[in-house]
């Protein structure tokens, strides 16, 4: 005989004899079997739900832990990842700032030697001016000596 059921509780029968139990008591008493078989199949079943619930709520809980460890490992290979492009677009800049840099600087002298040879011809040209106008002074004052020496004889 298997598992026993509240029904067959109630449907037992037990046969008569002489010395037997008293039949009423027997009954009252399979009653309260069955009812507090009945509760405990109950009880049994809401336990068996209960653990149904907290095992599924388990296996959720493991399929989000394993999820949040895979965010976290993309949050950090995110983060190593935007470190290191930060590293390099700095090193960039810093490298396009110090060929700006270089190209002031290479344009500064230019510009400072293009002065120097401006100086140089302006230097020239003042020297030169200089000696044309002492010429004709020179050239001015003769014809002077040369009036005053005419206009006394």
């Amino acid at each position: 005989m298997g598992r026993i059921t509240p029904l067959d509780i109630i449907n037992k029968d037990f046969s008569m004899v002489r010395k037997g139990y008293e039949p009423d008591e027997v009954a009252g008493f399979l009653d309260e079997v069955r009812d507090s078989l009945e509760e405990t199949l109950k009880d049994r079943k809401k336990l068996e739900d209960q653990l149904r619930d907290k095992e599924a709520e388990i296996e959720r809980m493991r399929a989000s832990e394993g999820q949040i460890k895979d965010t976290l490992v993309l949050a950090k290979k995110l983060s190593e990842d935007l470190e290191n492009n930060a590293r390099r677009e700095a090193d960039l800049v810093l490298g396009e700032a110090r060929l700006e840099a270089q190209r002031i600087i290479s344009s500064s002298h230019d510009e400072h030697r293009e002065m120097l040879q401006e100086v140089h011809r302006l230097k020239g040209l003042r020297a030169r001016l200089v000696a044309e106008i002492k010429a004709v002074l020179d050239t001015h004052g003769s014809l002077l000596s040369q009036v005053d020496d005419s206009a006394s004889a």
